[in-house]
């Protein structure tokens, strides 16, 4: 795993930490530590990054490219690996559900936290806790409360349903794991390595998306079953901006 310390420039500040942390999640890094700084051109963000080396390339290349950023900045930290006391802590789980490393940067970790029991209770009638945990977070930290709430899921129903010890291929991993837990939510199907979700009770036309649990979910579930390095989800499409489907895009 490589750190690096990325630098970027942007004329607002507000809700640029999370808009770059979803990039940063999806390509599998990890937030070390971070500072925001006024910059004559509007602020500058410091980033120290943990995550793999495959990635680091991609990742760059999504950073400098993201519409907020006006100049863009990338090293390795000094002497390779940071010491771990300087990494932020990840909260622990309530007891009902596993510990899984959360990627979500800006998350509401305690009320999640404090969801969790809820939604392994009531699973799978859990969008109402969800509906609510929507409302109960900061505005900017309602994507990144979602996706870790989709991610703790995720990991618990592998861990109950499908821990079947081997690692397979992605298509395999899809076909035999996402999908059949995904059903048990929602009505969905399986086109390649993209899984179709239809009539989405957290995407209603005119509403916000509420794809990013969905995207986390699908993380969790696949993580310790893809034979892969790495594993991220995005929404391509959104039933909640007038998609016929949300539309989840598998890579790794």
């Amino acid at each position: 795993m490589a750190e690096l310390e990325v630098r970027v420039v942007s004329a607002r500040r507000e809700g640029l930490l999370i808009e770059l942390g979803r990039v940063i999640n999806e390509y599998g890094h990890v937030l070390v530590r971070q500072r925001l700084v006024p910059d004559v051109q509007g602020a500058c963000l410091t980033l120290v990054l943990r995550g793999p080396d495959e990635r680091q390339l991609a990742l760059e290349a999504a950073l400098g490219s993201h519409p907020r950023v006006i100049s863009f900045e990338c090293m390795r930290t000094p002497g390779g690996a940071m010491p771990s006391s300087t990494a932020a802590p990840v909260a622990e789980l309530a007891p009902l559900i596993q510990p899984e490393l959360s990627l979500a940067v800006g998350a509401d970790a305690a009320r999640v936290e404090r969801m969790l029991p809820n939604l392994a209770k009531d699973y799978p009638r859990i969008f109402p806790w969800l509906i609510n945990l929507e409302y109960a977070v900061a505005a900017e930290a309602r994507d990144a409360s979602l996706h870790l709430a989709g991610r703790r899921t995720g990991a618990w129903v592998y861990k109950r349903d499908f821990a079947f010890g081997a690692r397979l291929a992605l298509n395999d991993a899809i076909k035999r794991i996402a999908l059949p837990a995904l059903r048990v939510l929602v009505s969905v199907e399986q086109h390649g390595d993209q899984l179709h979700v239809r009539g989405c009770p957290l995407c209603q036309p005119g509403s916000l998306s509420g794809g990013r649990f969905f995207c986390g979910f699908i993380e969790g579930v696949l993580a310790e079953s893809v034979d892969a390095v790495t594993l991220s989800v995005r929404e391509s499409s959104c039933h909640s901006q007038g998609a016929p489907t949300c539309v989840f895009d598998i890579t790794h």
